[in-house]
């Protein structure tokens, strides 16, 4: 039986995560836009103008290029690079460290998640296109090619991924008479609980709660302060309520997960060691 060598194995692993990081950009900008991921071809965001196919190129157009647009010049973000570059990586790491089809359902995943987790960021929303088919692909890659997760894990996963989550909004709605975990949270760690079983549900929420909570608190410190308040501060008064208190700072839960899954999909054989004890 023919067998590729590790060496090129691992570049064409490689360019196909590169290109499909690019896909995934993609992605995240069409498809809350409601655009066709198909049609028309990849454009300049700031002046529409088709990208022409050798600057399309993942990872080298954008360094070529510095960042910038070749027909306005505009600033390309940096994120684009970073998904490009990140499932580069990822998908040459699991190439490398698990077997073939255990590491292309790994890295399924990650694409999801990188493309949610944009979609998170700029929108506070998750699309359910994403999130609701990942749940039974999940479970099949989880019974055919990810061993280490087996299919009942895979449905105790599902189970208990979207089912905490919803119990854990709810209530937090009851005590603080607001949505404090959306649907589309939900759905994510059903996702993630597809693919990664039960444990990968327990971590990606310890990582991601933490990462979350880090998180939140950053932004609620740099968050910037209105003039009112910092009049009404300057005068000896209490400052507003709105803008001081961190736990109505609004921050998107959904890239904190989709980082914590990402983490336990890359590295779960040596995670569990450490979180479970190797059990």
């Amino acid at each position: 039986m023919f067998e590729i060598p590790v060496g090129l194995g691992g570049v064409l692993a490689f360019v196909l995560g590169a290109s499909v990081g690019s896909f995934v950009n993609v992605v995240a900008y069409r498809l809350p836009r409601e655009i066709s991921i198909v049609r028309p071809r990849s454009f300049c965001p700031s002046c529409k103008r088709p990208i022409p196919r050798w600057a399309n190129i993942p990872i080298v157009a954008y360094v070529a290029l510095r960042g910038r647009c070749i027909m306005c010049g505009a600033a390309i973000p940096f994120r684009y690079f970073l998904a490009e570059a990140a499932l580069a990586c990822a998908a040459l790491y699991l190439y490398l460290n698990f077997p073939l089809w255990n590491a292309l359902a790994r890295f399924v995943l990650c694409a999801a998640l990188f493309a949610a987790a944009l979609v998170d960021y700029d929108w506070r929303l998750i699309p359910n296109m994403i999130t609701i088919p990942g749940m039974p692909i999940g479970f099949l890659a989880a019974s055919l090619a990810i061993t280490e997760v087996g299919w009942k894990s895979s449905l105790l996963g599902i189970a208990l991924g979207a089912g905490l989550l919803f119990v854990t909004g709810e209530l937090y709605r009851l005590v603080r008479r607001r949505e404090g975990v959306g649907l589309g949270d939900v759905w994510l760690l059903g996702m993630i609980g597809g693919f990664l079983g039960w444990a990968g549900v327990l971590f990606t929420l310890f990582f991601g709660s933490v990462l979350g909570s880090v998180g939140g608190l950053t932004v609620a410190l740099m968050k910037p302060r209105s003039k009112a308040s910092m009049a009404e501060a300057a005068a000896g008064g209490e400052p507003e309520q709105a803008d001081t208190s961190v736990l109505t700072t609004a921050v998107p839960f959904g890239p904190f997960l989709a980082l914590a899954a990402g983490t336990f999909a890359l590295f779960q054989p040596r995670l569990i060691d450490w979180y479970l004890g190797g059990r």
